[in-house]
């Protein structure tokens, strides 16, 4: 594995090997960039990215949480909370999932990645109250992308 002095050259090799689909050494180089740069948010992130394509849940969890308390501008929170949330979901942790998502929705209240997501964890969750409230909330961000949401869950269902 190569090793680097500077974060721009773990950051470009990990992204080759996402590119490429490998995330075996994009995990493996990731985790040497957490150990070189502890106290970055994007060393943590992409150990999450890696360990979750592997779908390692539990360390992509744990290393989005890292990230997400390293973020500091929105799109940080953005991008380390949905990862984190989506880790959530996969390891069937729902209201943990959901708790983080309210709490991006009062720091983010227009990105449209969150509202889809809290639509889905409503449905995880059998609340279909919270999941129509979710959609319109959605509908108000992003009419085109509720109506494909919409559209690819009847059709994913339809043909159940």
């Amino acid at each position: 594995m190569p090793e680097f002095s500077t974060k721009p050259p773990y950051i470009k090799q990990i992204s080759i090997y996402f590119r490429d689909k490998d995330y075996k050494k994009a995990f493996s180089l990731s985790k040497d960039f957490t150990e070189a740069f502890p106290d970055e948010m994007v060393s943590h992130f992409l150990l999450a990215k890696s360990a979750f394509w592997l779908n390692d849940f539990t360390t992509a969890e744990e290393e989005s949480r890292k990230a997400f308390n390293l973020a500091k501008d929105k799109d940080g929170l953005a991008v380390t909370g949905i990862l984190r949330a989506c880790s959530c979901y996969r390891l069937r942790k729902f209201r943990k999932g959901m708790e983080l998502l309210n709490l991006l929705k009062t720091k983010l209240p227009q990105r449209e990645e969150i509202a889809k997501l809290k639509f889905i964890f409503a449905l995880a969750l059998h609340d279909e109250q919270a999941a129509l409230h979710h959609l319109e909330m959605l509908y108000e961000i992003n009419e085109r992308a509720a109506s494909e949401l919409t559209v690819k869950l009847l059709s994913r269902y339809a043909s159940a």
